[in-house]
């Protein structure tokens, strides 16, 4: 941002040169002043409506280089004069002319240039104003990019497999890493001063494939070691990268070890996935769950996978225990040397279900199932019409499960299997139907309101969750609802104004409205599910008379003036024939007696003017009753035009009739 002191010294620059600009047009002679890369101001009148384009030598910088801006001026497409004047400012770095973030300069053919540069990384904005005109362009100026170091040459070792074999030599292995190049050597040092040499089958730049070398090794002995690469072997470039105890030579001879048995529990049916996991184990292997031998999946140094075999074939002859511990054993067949651990696997029942009860609850949850049966293996899992319930105890003959409440996407019921599963084993066993239940709501009453501006009282039973409630076809406010004690809960609904009643057509013309029957319905946004109470809820119109007429008003009055016939006595004279009569209805439309308590008349022309009935006494209309009020112009024996005011006055409110009469 430019300071003060800086805006003070550009305006006094720039009024300076419109002074010097008003002189030079004074002297038709004076040369030009400037050209477009140097000069400190402009000589010329400023223009009135310019168009500024700005544009920059190099948008993207390195920080402490030099940016030419270019401000383009032209008014109605024609370059402005020379040494008009170009403010330039920037919101980062400074110009070079000024060492500043702000400069002016003048313009030779259209162009004015300032040369921008910047100590420190981040985005310039570079503007260029003309009389008020400006455009702007961004520069990002960054920093010198720091020249990454060469990549490494160095070889490197990542991993070796396998990692163990014997000491005769010959495993096949994978050394991955680095910066292999050929021709590559492979060492093995056990550290007894002659490191022996392995055979290379294959090299890349990132894996050498090759075959372990014999070493002696005393009988029940490892030994680990060294894994030597030498890359580029025999040549100047040559280099070397080590393994520490890379690859371990073992003997034949190993005594196996046994850590863990998981699953350690399986039905009496065998065929339970077991995992065995120790030491020293070697291919090929034999293990026992008791007498019977178990199926190998497979075999590394220190996994066994192993299939249960049946408890009936667990003890000798076949004749043992169907269920309990047994013991697992592992041979390595080689070696014929064993292992065993004790009470490793225990034999449970073949899952059953006897019987479960309840066998339906609330779709709300809550409901506590007892499973009898056999199998049962704690930690196990209950699923209830498919959705997880809580176990609450376990033995191997009971299992006491709750239901969890449902997140229902329909209305009805749900329902489906009670399956139960052992959670080591993966035994399981399937129950009899559990059905959640989702009560359905029923709309027992509904009250009736006065009016469309009243409420109602809607009454329902399983109300459950946020009720929405439609009153013919119209959402209806909740107002409050109670829970009562029989179970149902009543809801103050107002009634929705948009409701529209029936309408009497009333023979003497307009409509009355009548009580009107609205259907009622109950939703549950909770469950889904509804109930309709057909024309349940009757609305009845506001007790008040309402006058209704009908035409809306007379028509024009005509009296025609006529000449006897001359000459016989008596001499000629005037006549006048009187308008038609016009009945104008005055018809209750509200839904109260109407009282017509007043007929009158007011004005000048009233004198030439008859109607009726006369009223007092009062007049009463029951609803769509209508009394005719006719009125007839008399005229006079000269053209003339008359009017007169005509008011009828009711308790529905007033009707108030013009009436014209023209004699002619």
């Amino acid at each position: 941002m430019i300071d003060m002191r800086q805006r003070k010294l550009i305006f006094a620059l720039l009024a300076l040169l419109l002074i010097l600009a008003g002189c030079k047009s004074e002297s038709p002679t004076a040369p030009p002043i400037g050209t477009g890369g140097t000069g400190g101001g402009g000589g010329v009148t400023p223009p009135t409506n310019p168009t500024v384009r700005i544009a920059a030598s190099n948008t993207s910088p390195l920080v402490n280089s030099n940016v030419t801006i270019t401000a383009t001026v032209t008014e109605n497409n024609q370059n402005v004069p020379n040494g008009t004047a170009v403010q330039f400012t920037t919101s980062l770095g400074t110009f070079t002319d000024t060492g500043a973030n702000s400069t002016i300069r003048i313009t030779n053919n259209g162009q004015a240039t300032a040369t921008l540069t910047s100590a420190g990384a981040g985005t310039a904005h570079v503007t260029a104003t003309v009389a008020n005109v400006s455009a702007s362009v961004d520069v990002t100026f960054s920093t010198v990019p720091v020249t990454p170091p060469p990549p490494s040459t160095t070889p490197t070792i990542t991993g070796i497999t396998p990692s163990t074999g014997p000491p005769a030599g010959g495993t096949q292995i994978t050394i991955t890493g680095t910066n292999f190049r050929t021709p590559v050597r492979v060492l093995f040092d056990i550290g007894d001063g002659s490191p022996k040499e392995a055979f290379v089958a294959s090299v890349t730049p990132t894996q050498i494939v090759a075959i372990t070398p014999a070493i002696n090794l005393t009988t029940g002995q490892t030994k680990a070691a060294d894994v030597i690469v030498l890359t580029q072997a025999g040549t100047a470039a040559e280099q070397r990268v080590v393994k520490t105890q890379g690859f371990t030579y073992q003997l034949a001879v190993l005594t196996p070890v046994i850590r863990a048995v998981q699953p350690s529990s399986g039905p009496i049916g065998g065929g339970t996935r077991v995992t065995i996991t120790g030491d020293a184990f070697q291919t090929p292997v034999q293990v026992f769950f008791g007498a019977a031998e178990a199926q190998v999946i497979s075999v590394t140094f220190d996994t066994i996978i192993a299939m249960s075999p049946r408890a009936s074939d667990t003890a000798p002859g076949g004749s043992g225990a169907v269920t309990g511990p047994v013991p697992v054993t592992v041979k390595n067949i080689g070696s014929n040397t064993t292992v065993t651990l004790a009470n490793a696997f225990r034999y449970t029942p073949k899952m059953q279900i006897t019987t479960v009860g309840p066998t339906e609850g609330p779709f709300t949850g809550g409901t506590r199932i007892r499973i009898d049966g056999v199998g049962f293996d704690d930690p196990l899992a209950v699923v209830v019409a498919g959705v997880a319930a809580q176990v609450i105890s376990v033995s191997g003959t009971e299992v006491i499960a709750q239901t969890v409440g449902l997140n229902l996407s329909s209305c009805g019921d749900v329902q489906g299997p009670i399956v139960v599963t052992n959670t080591e084993n993966g035994d399981s066993a399937t129950g009899p139907t559990f059905i959640f239940r989702v009560p359905k709501p029923l709309i027992v009453n509904v009250s009736n309101p006065n009016t469309l501006n009243g409420t109602a009282q809607v009454t329902v039973l399983n109300a459950l969750g946020f009720p929405r409630i439609l009153v013919g076809g119209a959402a209806a406010n909740v107002v409050s609802q109670v829970a009562n004690p029989d179970g149902t809960t009543t809801f103050t609904v107002q009634i929705p104004p948009t409701l529209t009643l029936t309408q009497l057509a009333c023979p003497s013309g307009g409509t009355a409205p009548q009580p009107t029957a609205f259907t009622v319905q109950y939703t549950s946004a909770t469950t889904g599910c509804t109930d309709t109470a057909n024309n349940a809820l009757i609305v009845n119109p506001p007790a008040s008379p309402v006058a209704f007429a009908n035409p809306a008003t007379y028509q024009p009055f005509t009296a025609t003036i006529t000449q006897a016939a001359p000459p016989a006595p008596p001499f000629p004279g005037t006549a006048v024939t009187p308008s038609a009569t016009q009945t104008v209805q005055i018809v209750n439309t509200g839904n109260a007696p109407l009282n017509i308590t007043n007929i009158a008349t007011a004005g000048a022309g009233c004198g030439h003017f008859t109607f009726g009935p006369a009223v007092p006494p009062t007049i009463t209309l029951n609803q769509c009753e209508a009394l005719p009020v006719g009125v007839t112009y008399t005229g006079q024996t000269t053209p003339t035009t008359e009017t007169c005011t005509l008011t009828v006055t009711t308790n529905g409110g007033n009707k108030t009739f013009l009436l014209v009469g023209t004699s002619q």
